[in-house]
């Protein structure tokens, strides 16, 4: 019996959540032994992937926008119509009305299952308006991946019986032999705060200003701040302006941000909202605690309050600074919280998630 076929649909396999689950999903499948073929829209790699690459030819920096998305699509289309797939896996966005409608009449409509993931709570993003076209097709779609609890709930109250909740993964082994690499600075004590700076969803502001009024510059402790975009300009200055650029550190992107997660006091994320964060579950895998705004969704199926971390108020810079300020001040929270970080995400190992999708794929007939 030949094996099954599976296209794996990503943006990319660099700089981002939903492309680092993707990458993830693609060592799952081929250890499982599977067919992999992942087809990438753009062409940055951060992250360990298995079976054939595929770049779809996409560049934000170069040539008509218009016209390399025509060539990417029809590319994703001969190849889709050429390989005989029997599933897709989907981690786009999915918000545009055109697009989608030509996702559904050319890719999907090849091959024999189709399972869309969903990463954040944000359901537009995923199912495409005008919601009363796209209902019915989504609800015939074989799968939908939701990330966390919270998101499934959302899509089980939109009326969606077809989705299956599938969290992130943990992977403790590549983990593990990355976090002990060197920083590039040594004998400081500091915080971690890690995101894209192209927008203000992370809230880095929050973060600054929250630890600007806690207790840590005035003991020493520094914040550390991983990540690039257009508004990291702003956030300097912002630095500037609450009197810490002394403290804080822009380390701008990092391949391998363990080793920061691993020799920090603790994370600090203080997102507008989030999937099922990984920056959060990859610190508790290093051993860190965390703090977090109590955003939708995830925070508050990964962080046990007092266990293995500490949850915020949503938007609430004053809440969060008292929080800083107690993580590190309270000698006995802390150390019960970095003693538990770890376990308390060991049931997201790579192991448990793979027979997830194995349990998920094998009820599926090809």
């Amino acid at each position: 019996m030949s094996k099954v076929s599976i296209a794996i649909i990503t943006p990319s396999l660099g700089n981002g959540g939903a492309e680092r689950v993707s990458s993830q999903v693609s060592i799952f499948l081929s250890n499982l032994g599977y067919d992999v073929t992942v087809f990438a829209a753009y062409s940055n790699q951060d992250f360990q992937f298995k079976g054939t690459y595929v770049h779809l030819g996409l560049d934000k920096n170069k040539g008509n926008r218009f016209s390399l998305m025509r060539r990417s699509f029809f590319k994703l289309f001969t190849s889709i119509k050429n390989g005989s797939f029997d599933i897709v896996v989907d981690f786009r966005s999915r918000r545009i009305f055109f697009i989608e409608t030509l996702f559904h009449l050319f890719i999907y409509s090849k091959v024999k299952h189709v399972f869309l993931t969903i990463h954040l709570p944000l359901i537009e993003k995923y199912i495409p308006r005008p919601w009363f076209i796209f209902k019915p097709i989504y609800k015939r779609a074989t799968g939908l991946i939701a990330v966390s609890q919270a998101i499934n709930d959302n899509l089980t109250v939109l009326g969606y019986s077809n989705s299956k909740i599938i969290k992130n993964a943990v992977d403790f082994g590549y983990i593990d032999d990355k976090k002990h690499e060197a920083l590039d600075f040594s004998n400081i004590s500091y915080v971690l705060a890690a995101g894209r700076m192209d927008d203000d969803i992370k809230r880095f502001d929050h973060i600054i200003k929250a630890y600007a009024n806690s207790v840590l510059p005035e003991k020493g402790v520094q914040l550390v701040i991983l990540g690039d975009g257009k508004i990291k300009p702003e956030l300097i200055e912002l630095s500037k302006n609450v009197g810490c650029e002394h403290l804080i550190r822009f380390e701008g992107f990092q391949k391998n941000p363990f080793k920061y997660f691993a020799e920090a006091q603790f994370f600090i994320l203080a997102s507008r909202f989030e999937g099922f964060p990984m920056v959060l579950i990859e610190s508790l895998a290093c051993g860190t605690p965390v703090i977090s705004y109590d955003c939708p969704t995830g925070p508050s199926e990964i962080i046990n309050d007092g266990h293995n971390g500490l949850l915020v108020e949503n938007g609430n810079i004053a809440a969060l600074s008292t929080a800083i300020s107690r993580m590190h001040t309270d000698e006995e929270l802390y150390a019960f919280c970095k003693n538990n970080a770890r376990q308390s995400v060991d049931h997201l190992a790579m192991e448990h998630i793979q027979q997830q999708w194995l349990a998920l794929l094998e009820t599926t007939a090809v």
